[in-house]
């Protein structure tokens, strides 16, 4: 269970760990704590609001039965092993829906081209990565727009799944390193590769930014019935040589390559499993997200050392009120 601290509780700490930190990041926090600058950083779709206590109909119970679950034996291989591999989690209708809600997201010019880096160093680089994204989450303006009964909101659908999933997740966190999850701070994008499409060697959780908040990174292939690994192609690479970006000289590679089959689910510590998308050579479809521990003052000061005002202030915000999520942060 996550518990509440005031912005003021946390004012001390952050006193004391960011010396070098600007000190308009502790007026900030102060600022919170009277409501008067949470409307500069946060826009409204940011701002939790708490869910009706309504009790579900029967219809919907039905539902939450029936949705895809992460037993405990996937679990304990993702603690002892570093990652999972899950075969037909989704069944093969809703993974169709879910590819063909992409190609109506595409269509409305709902996609961008992908970027790579953390923080300040985001960026285009197409001799890197070759795909193009949606972020996806509850109560996006830009989403609802298009329709608001798709199949990632309706009951029984994408956010509900991954909600559970959260849930089981975060009760490993804490298991494993008395740390829980934080559902607000979690991402979520549909990626689209197309075909030549790939994603070089790289890892989800980088030293001092934002994205070390990540915990545990999730793809779920939306591929079609009949993908060929050997016609297709693009299958994730996951590293196992224990390097980073690169494989450590010396170290002779090491690597699992798993099929982008439809309905496949992969989960991994973002910290400790550099990875890839290799060529494509059909039009790959996916489900991307991390799940994302809170932010601690620690994490406040690890970030100013970068230099990264703007961003260490919005840490600062979401320590403080915990409705600011990481891809915010980035500004992917």
């Amino acid at each position: 269970r996550i518990k509440s601290h005031s912005p003021s509780l946390y004012l001390e700490h952050l006193h004391a760990s960011t010396m070098k930190t600007s000190s308009w990041i502790i007026s900030l926090i102060l600022a919170i704590n009277n409501c008067a600058v949470v409307s500069a950083f946060i826009s409204p779709q940011h701002v939790h609001k708490p869910r009706a206590n309504v009790l579900p109909s029967t219809s919907q119970l039905q539902v939450a039965t029936a949705s895809p679950q992460i037993t405990q034996a996937d679990l304990a291989s993702l603690s002892e092993k570093g990652y999972v591999v899950i075969d037909n989690f989704l069944p093969r209708d809703l993974v169709d829906d879910l590819r063909d809600d992409i190609l109506n997201l595409r269509s409305e010019g709902a996609f961008k081209e992908a970027k790579i880096g953390q923080d300040s160093t985001n960026e285009l680089n197409t001799n890197i990565r070759i795909a193009e994204t949606c972020f996806l989450g509850r109560n996006r303006p830009e989403l609802l727009k298009l329709g608001e009964n798709s199949i990632r909101d309706r009951s029984g659908g994408l956010y509900d799944i991954l909600d559970c999933l959260c849930d089981s997740l975060s009760d490993l966190s804490m298991k494993d390193s008395a740390t829980p999850l934080d559902r607000s701070l979690n991402e979520l994008l549909y990626a689209y590769y197309p075909e030549g499409g790939f994603y070089r060697r790289h890892r989800d959780a980088i030293p001092n930014s934002a994205s070390v908040l990540r915990k545990y990174s999730l793809l779920l292939y939306l591929n079609r019935d009949g993908w060929s690994p050997d016609k297709d192609a693009g299958q994730l690479r996951m590293h196992l040589d224990g390097g980073g970006d690169e494989c450590p000289p010396g170290v002779q590679p090491n690597f699992l390559d798993v099929d982008p089959l439809g309905g496949t689910l992969v989960l991994f510590k973002s910290e400790a499993m550099p990875h890839e998308v290799l060529n494509t050579m059909s039009e790959r479809f996916a489900l991307v997200g991390w799940f994302n521990r809170p932010v601690s003052a620690s994490d406040i000061a690890n970030l100013g050392e970068g230099g990264n005002l703007v961003q260490v202030g919005m840490m600062a915000v979401a320590l403080a009120l915990v409705t600011v999520g990481v891809t915010t942060i980035l500004g992917q």
